[in-house]
């Protein structure tokens, strides 16, 4: 899950880390990401364990604006928000 060299997290891992978790949060067997905005504050070491946060922002119909943090001790290292649908 790291870069060989250098020992940094790949960013698909923390990608992949708060997508889960913003799809999660929604309460429907079926629950598509529409797009995501995300930023990488930092890069996050062999070692490392990171705690994602996620809320709901937004709710407009069926379509939900989720806000994901993600931190390593008190250090925010990611940060995103995610358009989700869950489908008719």
């Amino acid at each position: 899950m790291v870069l060989e060299r250098k020992q940094i997290a790949r960013g698909h891992y923390l990608f992949a880390q708060a997508n889960s978790l913003a799809v999660a949060l929604i309460d429907a067997p079926v629950v598509l990401t529409g797009s995501a905005r995300v930023r990488y504050k930092r890069p996050v070491q062999l070692g490392e364990r990171v705690i994602a946060k996620a809320v709901v922002k937004v709710q407009k119909g069926n379509t939900y604006l989720i806000s994901v943090y993600s931190y390593v001790e008190q250090d925010l290292v990611f940060k995103g928000q995610f358009i989700v649908t869950v489908p008719k």
